[in-house]
């Protein structure tokens, strides 16, 4: 059995039955929101000046997946509307501007990643999202998104995950040395400062955080690996890892879980080199 002690405050305001806030008027969405692609990361949104427009009569969006998040993390969410479509609309009531991303192709339904912006400080928040086809926009489709508040700094790295399961993060550092619940802290100042649903001892957080502060992030390349420590008893997990570096643009990559815990091997998400 493995015993973890963390000191999140904020996860526990993220339990509360605060409702979603409009964050408006006056406010960019880019500044919440800065970044949206497809599941792979190979398409990016354009971002649209103006209002976000007025959803139609078609088809509700239904959204599906991760509705919690951190500061600097990523959502992962799976968009479709009972028709074919090759436009995705993403929008928050009382911001300026929005989100527009076009697939290469008609599809009933797609992945959506939105990264979270690390300075966001609310606590709850909604999304809109909406398709489009032929030109012709739906009605959208809501989320409401909770946030728990984590470290940031010159290199971050998280994972979000859907499912009431044990989702683990391992990052190693240029020296080698692993950063996750069994280390906590390293030699050179990463830091795991959230860890959920220990040991199925599920609290609905489904995020964790490992972060070097400002100034003590060594250079070289970092190893990140997502460990299914344990399925829970559900069918499935999807995740979504973000990277944040000092001066980059965030990194994100997506994978799923299927099925138990022993056939799913740990994920090699990747290197990246600070």
């Amino acid at each position: 059995m493995r015993v973890r002690i963390l000191t999140v405050a904020s996860a526990i305001a993220l339990m509360s039955c605060e409702a979603p806030k409009q964050l408006g008027p006056g406010l960019l969405i880019e500044d919440l929101l800065p970044r949206v692609s497809n599941a792979d990361g190979t398409i990016l949104a354009e971002l649209v000046a103006g209002p976000a427009p007025v959803g139609g009569t078609g088809n509700a969006a239904t959204i599906a997946g991760i509705g919690s998040v951190v500061n600097g993390g990523s959502s992962q969410v799976s968009v479709s509307a009972g028709q074919a479509y090759n436009t995705v609309i993403v929008a928050i009531p009382g911001f300026e501007n929005y989100w527009k991303l076009t697939l290469p192709g008609d599809v009933p339904a797609a992945d959506v990643v939105v990264s979270i912006a690390p300075t966001l400080t609310a606590s709850t928040f909604q999304l809109r999202y909406a398709v489009m086809s032929g030109g012709t926009l739906g009605a959208y489709g809501t989320q409401n998104i909770r946030v728990t508040h984590v470290g940031t700094g010159d290199v971050q790295v998280s994972v979000s995950w859907t499912g009431a399961s044990d989702v683990d993060l391992h990052v190693y550092d240029p020296a080698g040395e692993e950063v996750f619940f069994g280390n906590l802290t390293s030699a050179s100042g990463g830091k795991l400062d959230l860890d959920s649903n220990p040991g199925c001892a599920i609290d609905n957080v489904n995020n964790e955080n490992i972060v070097w502060p400002v100034g003590q992030a060594p250079h070289g390349d970092y190893r990140v690996v997502v460990d299914y420590y344990d399925d829970c008893g559900v069918p499935r997990s999807d995740f979504v890892v973000t990277v944040q570096m000092a001066g980059h643009d965030p990194k994100t990559v997506s994978g799923s879980f299927v099925g138990l815990k022993a056939a799913n091997p740990p994920a090699e998400v990747g290197t990246f080199t600070y």
